[in-house]
């Protein structure tokens, strides 16, 4: 089995966090500081190889495995980021979606269009548009961006589905479940 075919198999599924200011610990003991590169750490995503955090100042930095770029983030000001299986995904404060990183699948070709959030997952990602519908891109192997219609309050992507939240609280998942 090819490295490749390691890494992209669904082992890794990326998890958001949110940190108040916080220092970030390793697991091998090391720590990187809360105050990275002129601002503290508000969020965290980690991904299949690769960690980033969305700083107070709207910068996100990313370090740890970048075979794809998925540590490269752009420059400019977000609202929130998503890390994926060997890419990544984030909210700029206009609304758009960008993600860089592994293009395998379509999993960076984000549609456009305004979004109030976004979620990475392993091979697809989806993103809650402003009106409250979701959408999603990438792979789908198992019906995981057949997104249902209706509005939504919060979305989640993961390996072979996705699952959200409607208006009134019932949550709703599509794909492989």
């Amino acid at each position: 089995m090819s490295f490749r075919t390691i890494r992209n198999s669904g082992f890794a599924l990326g998890a958001l966090l949110l940190l108040a200011g916080a220092t970030i610990a390793f697991a091998g003991g090391g720590e990187r500081a809360g105050a990275l590169d002129g601002g503290r750490a508000v969020a965290i995503t980690v991904g299949g190889g690769h960690t980033c955090v969305l700083l107070d100042s709207g910068a996100i930095e990313c370090w740890g495995s970048n075979w794809d770029g998925e540590t490269e983030a752009p420059g400019g000001r977000f609202r929130a980021v998503s890390a994926g299986n060997w890419y990544t995904c984030a909210l700029r404060e206009d609304g758009e979606i960008v993600c860089w990183g592994d293009r395998l699948s379509g999993k960076t070709d984000v549609p456009s269009g305004r979004f109030s959030a976004v979620s990475a997952g392993v091979f697809h990602a989806c993103g809650l548009r402003d009106n409250g519908e979701v959408e999603c891109w990438g792979s789908d192997s198992r019906g995981e961006t057949k997104a249902r219609t209706g509005r939504f309050i919060a979305v989640s992507a993961s390996w072979r589905h996705s699952c959200g939240i409607r208006e009134g609280g019932r949550m709703v998942c599509w794909g492989d479940i």
